[in-house]
């Protein structure tokens, strides 16, 4: 009895040891199998990231260890990839292409006037577009901007008699406006010439101290805000026309509502609607002030050197910011902003284009420094603030780089087509120049919107007009031309938005079609500025 514990315990002992090896053989088992299983996940994960990232052309490299569904998966999604992108960049040729279109139907359109009018005067209740001055006028204007950089405050203090001279060569303000017709005689504009002077010098040397800040704590968006504050009021300035006695021409709601016409009673009309469709409230645009190639007096840039002083200081704070850590409504307001200041800019550096093909041509020319990267208009409109789908979008060969850079660095998350509103190109028909603030950005696209829209759009029982731009980029906000019609009777106000909706009605049982009209793109230069 006493031989046989022994031989039990060591029987236990072994068994103990051969069932703690198998446990432990298992579990060995076990890790070496999760070890295989996060390979090929870790494998499947980077095959993932492969076929995702790759470059736009380039076929996937799948491996043959992904399971067969995720394989069908993949390859559809490269295939839709590579639509999508194809579509999108016929989208880009096709907005080109149209944009030419413009330029032509835009060109021929004038020449046929030019043509007519040589041929047989005739009295013509359009509006008029006030015809740009001679290239010399563009070149004078580069050159004199960079004199004024370099002379200082020297010749704020001119006599009134040189300013006197500059403004008998002006331009009449030929800006389209509904009114009495009244001859007026002319009268000697001496003596006011020499208070808007003193004015002008007085409000100098007020906002210069003000305005020269330094601006070291500001960020990129309150720069982009300074910066079209600061170009706006160069326009205005460099302006031949008179603010308060534009502003004084500007009636009321109930003064637009009176059936009483006199010279008192005229109100602006920036897009010609009310005088080719009745006269209607406009909305806030009637109370806007155009700069126009007939109102630019290059003599008048005397008393904004501060200001030019200060543009200077704000683009040199733009080239140096960092914009990393912005989100989407700061990147919105902020490249609205820079573009618009862009083409500013542009103007007072190249002069007024003469022709609508040296607009297109000003819009490649416009480049602005932007975190010490150069970009042009063209980027910023189509690279940045659209077309967000990602950031592989291939354009044409020569510019695929820089755009796709500067797409990658600065391109918005979200698409945002409300910028059609807010981007203006100095053009005729460009929306009104605003400052946008990455607070209320969107509350402020929507206001743009809708007092665009109430501006632009033509409504009379036989006729729907709809400005250029919406046709343009109509898929941005309708399936089809229908739909648009339908989004743009609900952001008219609720009056002309319920006459419209009837007019539209009565018009989709017959030939909408022939119920629409789309009214060309004016490229003629000017400005809608508030003041």
């Amino acid at each position: 009895m006493q031989g046989t514990k022994p031989t039990i315990a060591t029987k236990t002992m072994k068994n103990r040891r051969a069932s703690s090896k198998e446990r432990k053989k298992a579990l060995q088992q076990d890790v070496d199998k999760l070890k295989k299983k996060l390979r090929q996940e870790e494998n499947i994960h980077r095959a993932l990231e492969r076929a995702f990232n790759r470059p736009l052309g380039a076929l996937p490299r799948l491996p043959p260890y992904l399971p067969p569904p995720t394989l069908e998966l993949l390859a559809e999604v490269a295939v839709l990839e590579e639509e999508i992108v194809r579509l999108e960049e016929q989208v880009v040729h096709f907005r080109q292409d149209l944009y030419q279109e413009a330029v032509y139907t835009s060109t021929s359109k004038r020449n046929m006037e030019s043509s007519a009018d040589s041929s047989e005067p005739c009295l013509d209740n359009s509006p008029k577009r006030p015809q740009p001055r001679t290239s010399t006028r563009n070149t004078s204007m580069a050159s004199h901007l960079q004199s004024l950089s370099d002379e200082g405050r020297g010749k704020e203090n001119q006599s009134c008699t040189n300013s006197t001279k500059s403004n008998k060569g002006s331009l009449v303000d030929k800006s389209p406006t509904v009114r009495t017709p009244v001859k007026r005689p002319l009268i000697d504009s001496k003596p006011l010439e020499c208070r808007v002077r003193d004015l002008d010098s007085a409000e100098a040397r007020n906002l210069s101290t003000s305005e020269e800040r330094p601006l070291a704590n500001d960020g990129p968006n309150k720069v982009s805000e300074e910066l079209v504050k600061c170009l706006s009021t160069i326009f205005l300035r460099m302006s031949s026309k008179k603010r308060n006695s534009a502003a004084d021409s500007f009636p009321s709601l109930s003064m637009l509502g009176s059936q009483e016409s006199s010279d008192a009673t005229k109100f602006q009309d920036p897009y010609g609607i009310c005088s080719n469709f009745g006269r209607r409230d406009i909305g806030p645009y009637k109370h806007l002030f155009p700069i126009d190639a007939g109102s630019i007096n290059l003599n008048r840039t005397s008393n904004s050197l501060f200001l030019l002083r200060r543009l200077k200081l704000l683009l040199g704070r733009l080239a140096a910011s960092n914009l990393q850590n912005l989100n989407h409504q700061e990147k919105l307001a902020f490249w609205i902003n820079i573009y618009n200041s862009c083409m500013m800019n542009a103007f007072l550096e190249h002069g007024v284009p003469e022709s609508p093909e040296m607009v297109v041509e000003l819009m490649r020319k416009a480049t602005i420094n932007v975190g010490r990267r150069l970009l042009n208009a063209i980027t910023i409109e189509h690279f940045i603030l659209r077309l967000p789908y990602h950031s592989k979008f291939t354009f044409s060969k020569g510019a695929k780089n820089d755009e796709m850079t500067a797409r990658s660095m600065f391109g918005l998350e979200l698409s945002e087509p409300l910028v059609t509103f807010a981007l203006s190109c100095g053009s005729w028909s460009s929306p009104a120049v605003r400052v946008y603030t990455a607070s209320h950005v969107e509350a402020e696209l929507e206001v743009a919107k809708k007092e665009y829209l109430q501006a632009t759009v033509g409504i009379s029982s036989t006729k729907f007009a709809i400005p250029k731009l919406l046709d343009w980029y109509l898929l941005d906000f309708a399936k089809d031309l229908d739909s648009l019609l339908d989004w743009i009777c609900l952001q008219l106000p609720s009056e002309v938005g319920k006459e419209a909706i009837k007019y539209l009605e009565r018009a989709k049982s017959e030939s909408l079609l022939q119920f629409v009209q789309i009214i060309p793109y004016d490229f003629s230069f000017r400005y809608l500025l508030c003041t």
